[in-house]
């Protein structure tokens, strides 16, 4: 398998594609542990095997063998953008201005033919589940108690719903 260098938000927790450098080792994590303990692997470099699903107001991270919530969203770093529709001011553009920062840390990307495949299965049709293995950052957001005590990490994706990671990535 070849690492594919790109980043992945992904939603209630945040991972992104992101540049990575020799020296810099990732955690391998199942799904089902960063949603059980996003603080634990907060701000680390991560690699994770799991289902991407893409489409509107979607592009996220699963594993169908874990509950559902909460849900990782993803977002390509770098210039790039997942072209990922959904409300409050988040065009569905394929690129951006200047490289993504979250939190204050830079999550670069690099394309190549790995990235490219990955995008496209993810863009035709729309509304699709690709199978994968990323490597990047993990962001778990913000604990956050609701009035009804619930407790949830919030922050990312699709109105602040989920918690997202900046990732390195590799498919496989």
């Amino acid at each position: 398998m070849q690492r594919l260098r790109s980043i992945l938000v992904i939603g209630g927790l945040l991972i992104c594609f992101s540049a990575t450098s020799r020296g810099n080792e990732s955690v391998r994590v199942a799904v089902c542990d960063l949603k059980t303990n996003p603080a634990e692997y907060n701000h680390k470099l991560i690699e994770v095997t799991g289902f991407v699903s893409h489409g509107f107001e979607d592009f996220g991270l699963f594993d169908p063998s874990c509950p559902s919530w909460p849900y990782v969203w993803l977002e390509y770093g770098g210039t790039k953008q997942s072209g990922t529709m959904y409300c409050c001011g988040v065009s569905a553009d394929r690129s951006r201005p200047k490289e993504l920062a979250v939190e204050g840390i830079e999550v670069p990307l690099i394309t190549d033919e790995h990235f490219d495949a990955f995008d496209t299965l993810l863009h035709n049709p729309p509304d699709t589940v690709v199978r994968t293995t990323l490597v990047g950052r993990f962001f778990a957001g913000k604990q956050t108690r609701f009035p009804n005590g619930e407790v949830a990490w919030q922050g990312y994706g699709h109105k602040g719903c989920c918690s997202f990671g900046y990732s390195a990535s590799h498919f496989g």
